[in-house]
C-alpha cells in the first residue's frame, strides 16, 4: 500500500508525452466479465419467545461470490490538450451472488439478480495508449429475499429494489483508436432496507438490513 502515491505520481507525470487521445471521442458500447462479491448483514435486535427452540438476537454480516456479466452504453469526450477526459455511462449487469444469513433461529437468504444505474468518469491519458480513470455514479440492486426459520415453516418471499452510491477506479488500454480493453473495479455500499415481516411468534417484526457489493470486471470497448 505505501508504494501506491507513487506509483500514480509516477503515472501522472507521464501525461505530458500523451499526444494523442487513447480513444476516439463520441459513443461507446462496452461488455463485460466478472466477479461480484455480495456482502449481507442482518440486524436483528429482539429474540422471541415462545418457539419450540430457544431464540437469540444479534447482527451478522455474511458474504459470497459469483461470476456476473455486463454490458454498457456511454459517451467519451476527450479535452482540447489530449491529456483528460470525461464521460457518462448507463450500464446493466446480470448477476447471479447469493448469501444466507443466520440470526437466532431467523434465516435470510438473499439472490442478486441483477445490477444496474449510470456513472460519471473522469480519467488522465498516461501515454497514448493507456489511461487512467475514477468513477462516481448511482447503482440499483435487484434482489430476491426469501426468510425461513432454523426449526420448520413459516417461510415467506418477495422482490426488492435498492440503490446505493457508487464509487471505483479503471484503466484502458486502446487497442486502435475505436477498440479498447479495460479492468474496472466498482464498490456499491450502504444499500439499506427493511426486511419481510418476521412470522414464527406473531411479532411481524421487520428487521434492518444492509447489502454492499464489490465487483471487479474485464471487458471490451468500441467506439462508433
Amino acid at each position: 500500500m505505501k508504494h501506491i502515491p507513487a506509483v500514480v505520481a509516477a503515472a501522472i507525470s507521464l501525461t505530458a508525452f500523451a499526444t494523442a487521445p487513447a480513444m476516439a471521442e463520441g459513443f461507446y458500447v462496452s461488455g463485460n466479465i466478472g466477479l461480484t462479491s455480495l456482502g449481507h448483514t442482518l440486524e436483528r435486535n429482539e429474540a422471541t419467545s415462545g418457539l419450540p427452540v430457544p431464540d437469540s438476537a444479534g447482527i451478522s454480516r455474511v458474504q459470497s461470490e459469483d461470476a456476473s456479466v455486463g454490458l454498457a452504453l456511454g459517451y467519451h469526450h476527450n479535452f482540447t490538450n489530449n491529456n483528460f477526459f470525461v464521460g457518462g455511462e448507463a450500464f446493466y449487469n446480470h448477476e447471479n451472488a447469493s448469501t444466507r444469513n443466520i440470526v437466532g433461529v431467523l434465516g435470510t437468504d438473499i439472490n442478486l439478480n441483477s445490477s444496474y444505474g449510470a456513472r460519471l468518469i473522469g480519467g488522465v491519458n498516461v501515454t497514448p495508449k493507456f489511461s487512467l480513470y475514477g468513477h462516481v455514479g448511482y447503482t440499483q440492486l435487484d434482489f430476491d429475499v426469501h426468510n425461513s426459520y432454523t426449526f420448520a415453516p413459516p417461510t415467506r418471499d418477495a422482490g426488492f429494489n435498492e440503490g446505493g452510491v457508487s464509487l471505483g477506479v479503471g484503466a484502458l488500454y486502446a487497442v486502435n483508436d475505436r477498440v479498447s480493453l479495460f479492468a474496472d473495479y466498482t464498490k456499491v455500499t450502504d444499500v439499506n432496507f427493511n426486511g419481510l415481516p418476521e412470522v414464527a411468534g406473531g411479532t411481524g417484526r421487520v428487521n434492518a438490513n444492509g447489502l454492499d457489493i464489490d465487483r471487479i470486471s474485464y471487458g471490451l470497448r468500441v467506439s462508433f
